[in-house]
């Protein structure tokens, strides 16, 4: 099998009444598994559609790093520990939800995890987004003109929870596709050394490779 794409990403909305000023605690959804919008590279320039949909299950979700306390981040930065706003101390699904309970600091800690607790109380960052590798997938080929393939993401494991500012836009989410870590992806379907994908998967280690020589800053 190929190695999977980079760390992904999907935004969802932070509801208010889940926010314990006291207790500096955070009780979100991270996702709902929504469909979304990718994009996918056919050979060096052509762009093609697909629909990403992430199966929510105690089967499908890896939380074994969420539960062992993944990080809380600022804006998905992994580069620095200045980054790390909180913490994870508890996932779980409910339905067909995934769910988390975050804990900042004690106040006057650290002062990038006031301002950003301070900034989620008083509502003005909304959205948090949640950061994961994709296990396996399984690839429905479009049927008919006009539609798009689907992948179904039927194991995949979260890595960390961001506070972000970017609107929880369904369409609008994009891959991490700056990070150069890779890890192992199985894919539902026949794949071939002409496939697609595979291509795909080519273009982003020549990225990763140019970025770590330096090449195309």
């Amino acid at each position: 099998m190929p190695e999977a794409l980079p760390l992904q990403e999907r935004k969802q909305p932070i509801d208010k009444n889940a926010i314990d000023v006291e207790g500096r605690t955070v009780t979100l959804v991270f996702t709902t598994g929504a469909t979304v919008r990718r994009r996918r590279y056919v050979g060096w320039d052509s762009v093609v559609p697909f629909d990403e949909t992430l199966v929510v299950s105690r089967d499908a979700i890896d939380l074994s790093r969420m539960n062992a306390g993944a990080p809380v981040l600022d804006s998905h930065a992994t580069y620095t520990t200045f980054s790390q706003v909180g913490v994870v101390e508890r996932a779980w699904i409910e339905g067909k939800e995934g769910k988390a309970l975050i804990r900042f600091p004690k106040a006057g800690i650290d002062k990038d995890a006031d301002r950003m607790f301070a900034m989620v109380a008083d509502e003005i960052i909304k959205n948090v987004s949640v950061g994961y590798s994709i296990d396996k997938v399984r690839i429905v080929e479009a049927e008919k003109k006009g539609q798009v393939e689907q992948h179904i993401v039927e194991r995949w494991t979260p890595y960390e929870v961001s506070f972000v500012t970017i609107n929880a836009d369904p369409n609008a989410q994009v891959r991490a596709a700056e990070t150069a870590a890779t890890y192992l992806l199985e894919i539902d379907a026949p794949v071939t050394l002409s496939d697609p994908d595979l291509n795909a998967v080519r273009r982003i280690r020549m990225m990763q490779q140019q970025r770590q020589a330096g090449i195309g800053r």
